[in-house]
């Protein structure tokens, strides 16, 4: 059995503890409960579809298949849901990009994941503006991150394996893995600081909400319960930990140009930080020099998605000193 200590719990750092707990290894996850989590704002979406070209992402399917069972074996084990299948609605902003949905629908991998076509007279009779159309994106999650992370907060604190604190060093865990899932304040660092992480600061909004469909044209609606919802979301690398702007909150507002927002009262405005790189892979490994520290960040807006299957990778490199992929491992910038 190994001893690892965890710093931070966030979304990154609460996976990758259950990851080793599962495979029976000592794990204590340090959290210092530090403002301007990204996972603190997080609306959980799992998205295969990105970008404006509609592109499945590398591995997003073994990526799904992760999740899946992951997230089932920790609801069933602490007894609540927080992992569910959603119908999301890919609203085009152009005649081109319904087109384009068409090919995608006929490819080979692409198709997995593209669906029925939903006119823009559907979706009048719901108040929803979409001259062009919308597809159906089959395999879409979301993921209650708030729930998921008590929950986990909860099971850690159970089996005394919780610290409420920051990482200062000492004497008592120099022989101790220690891995540092900060999020964005890995720019902090001192032992990885000098890796190209390129953090961006996202605003989300809480609104009421009739609208019962989860739609996105880049800009998302997410329901979160019957009368409430999320829609986001933006990106500024410059002003990180500023919070909420009335800039942001028009920027959204402007976006989400598929809905009517005017009459919908706003109920709260969230602000948190992303931990990208510039490459825009994750970063996990073992420092170069230093035995016994290891980094798992980098996630970015995908986190959601691809935490777990990420987390197995460096599970068993941890564990079976199996090597990381290159395209994500932190040695491809020695």
């Amino acid at each position: 059995m190994n001893e690892f200590l965890i710093v931070g719990h966030g979304l990154a750092g609460a996976v990758l503890a259950h990851q080793l707990l599962n495979r029976d290894q000592k794990v204590t996850v340090m959290d210092g409960n530090l403002a301007h989590s990204a996972s603190g704002v997080s609306v959980g979406l799992v998205n295969p579809l990105i970008g404006p070209k509609l592109n499945p992402p590398e591995k997003i399917q073994e990526c799904l298949d992760v999740n899946e069972s992951f997230y089932h074996n920790c609801e069933q084990s602490w007894g609540k849901l927080f992992y569910k299948p959603i119908s999301l609605h890919r609203i085009f902003k152009t005649k081109k990009q319904q087109s384009f949905w068409s090919v995608k629908r006929r490819d080979s991998i692409a198709g997995l994941y593209t669906g029925k076509f939903i006119s823009s007279v559907d979706w009048k009779t719901k108040g929803l503006h979409a001259p062009h159309g919308s597809g159906l994106t089959k395999n879409a999650y979301q993921l209650d991150v708030t729930t998921f992370l008590e929950k986990s907060r909860e099971k850690l604190q159970s089996i005394d394996a919780w610290e409420s604190g920051s990482f200062s060093g000492g004497e008592g865990i120099k022989k101790m893995g220690v891995i540092f899932c900060e999020g964005f304040r890995v720019i902090e660092n001192p032992l990885f600081n000098h890796l190209p992480f390129a953090p961006a600061r996202g605003e989300v909004l809480r609104i009421e909400s009739k609208l019962e469909d989860s739609v996105s044209n880049g800009a998302w609606h997410l329901p979160c319960n019957e009368e409430e919802a999320f829609i986001g979301s933006t990106w500024d690398h410059q002003e990180l930990m500023c919070g909420p702007t009335e800039i942001g909150k028009s920027e959204i507002f402007k976006s989400c140009n598929y809905y009517d927002l005017s009459r919908q009262p706003l109920l709260d405005h969230l602000s948190g930080v992303r931990s990208g790189t510039k490459d825009r892979n994750p970063i996990i490994g073992e420092h170069p020099k230093i035995a016994n520290r290891y980094l798992f960040n980098g996630f970015g807006s995908r986190g959601t998605s691809t935490i777990p299957y990420h987390s197995c990778k460096m599970v068993d490199f941890l564990i079976n000193q199996k090597t990381i992929p290159k395209a994500v491992n932190l040695a491809r910038f020695d």
